[in-house]
């Protein structure tokens, strides 16, 4: 699964203050309904600064880390 970039988050905060669906959303952006889900549910109230500065530093922790 590829991460949503943080222009899809504010389009996914824009759709969600419209009012519009999960299934709505994940049409809109090309991705998977489990994946917007996901994403929604990460950050409540969902803005997408945070979500994606969450993202960032879960991506870092699961990165590879110096051996070295």
């Amino acid at each position: 699964m590829t991460s949503l970039s943080s222009q899809e988050r504010t389009i996914i905060q824009t759709l969600l203050e419209l009012n519009y669906s999960v299934h709505a959303i994940a049409r809109f952006i090309k991705r998977s309904p489990s994946t917007v889900s996901i994403e929604i549910h990460q950050v409540t109230p969902y803005k997408a600064e945070i979500a994606h500065a969450l993202a960032l530093k879960k991506r870092h922790l699961r990165g590879r880390h110096d051996t070295l």
